[in-house]
């Protein structure tokens, strides 16, 4: 009877054999599916494991579905019949990448389009303005720069390795190691209202300070300030009030 148990619990699947038979196969599609379109192996890994952690049954708040995070107008657009499914999504994922590279010139963009809509992308192009911090957070994670830069079409970026001792396939299957040390900039809680402050930072103590991308009155490009995240305006005019009673300079702004 013991040895038939044994036997049994020694011949059944451990689960972590079947999630690393189900990275080995996720790492071996983006692989040739990334060869067949003419995508660097790294970049197309590292957009996959962003959109999904290369979880075949992801769905995000609004709705898009499964490994690539199709919206589901976008997968009947495409001819995707099931999001869910590895073997349909990743193809489909990496033409409709090589698509939009070549539409807009390089894979920055390409991975905006990605994230915002195509729609949304080629109207900041057009008319300026700003993408959303998600999708700039987004293009950052993946390329590994500013989305801003990729304006110039002409402008390729370099995309690193997933990592530079390793192998592709080997720094693939890695990646639930090597990017779960990271936090992306769309996952922080924003706080509301911010105070853009310049010295006298004694009295800021106890509040944690967050970079944000802002608006500038001109041209596409943002800057980066430091600002004390406050969850209401009130409270934030209380601070900045006693700020300037001590010959400080602040303003208060309305995070977005």
């Amino acid at each position: 009877m013991c040895g038939m148990a044994w036997s049994t619990l020694a011949q059944a699947d451990p689960p972590q054999s079947a999630k690393q038979r189900l990275i080995d196969k996720v790492c071996n599609l983006i692989q040739a599916h990334a060869d067949q379109n003419g995508l660097p192996r790294d970049f197309f890994a590292r957009l996959i494991w962003k959109e999904s952690r290369f979880d075949p049954n992801a769905v995000s708040p609004v709705g898009a579905e499964g490994i690539a995070q199709f919206m589901p107008g976008t997968a009947k657009m495409r001819g995707l019949e099931n999001s869910f499914d590895i073997n349909q999504a990743i193809p489909a994922s990496a033409r409709y990448l090589a698509e939009m590279k070549a539409g807009y010139g390089n894979l920055g963009l390409a991975a905006a389009a990605y994230n915002a809509g195509e729609s949304r992308v080629s109207r900041w192009l057009n008319s300026g303005g700003f993408l959303p911090m998600e999708t700039e957070s987004y293009v950052f994670d993946v390329m590994g720069e500013p989305v801003d830069k990729f304006t110039d079409r002409a402008y390729a970026g370099k995309v690193e390795p997933l990592d530079a001792k390793l192998d592709f396939a080997v720094a693939c299957r890695k990646l639930p190691v090597i990017m779960s040390r990271t936090v992306a900039m769309a996952s922080i809680n924003i706080k509301p209202w911010g105070i853009q402050v310049a010295g006298n930072f004694r009295l800021l103590a106890g509040h944690d300070p967050v970079v944000s991308r802002v608006r500038t009155p001109i041209g596409r490009r943002g800057i980066y300030a430091v600002r004390i995240g406050i969850d209401d305006r009130a409270a934030a005019n209380v601070i900045c009030q006693k700020l300037q009673s001590i010959g400080g300079a602040c303003v208060v702004v309305r995070n977005r």
